[in-house]
């Protein structure tokens, strides 16, 4: 599954924050969104729900801009 984390690595605390906003970071998920090993595997967004889809439609946005090598 995919998430940032609200909490820092080894706490032992299981959780979700939003991509980006969490104590993991943009450089982690980057690395995976372009790294050719992670590349065709399937991800689960596992973050934060809101009533409607707009925090995912936001999460997955940001997931796909940091795929994009383009925006270096």
């Amino acid at each position: 599954h995919v998430n940032d984390s609200k909490t820092a690595r080894d706490s032992r605390v299981d959780r979700h924050e939003h991509i980006g906003k969490g104590k993991i970071g943009l450089d982690a998920f980057r690395f995976i969104m372009r790294h050719r090993r992670f590349r065709k595997i399937p991800k689960v967004l596992e973050t934060p729900k809101g009533k409607d889809l707009a925090e995912d439609v936001a999460n997955l946005k940001t997931l796909r801009a940091l795929a994009d090598k383009n925006d270096e």
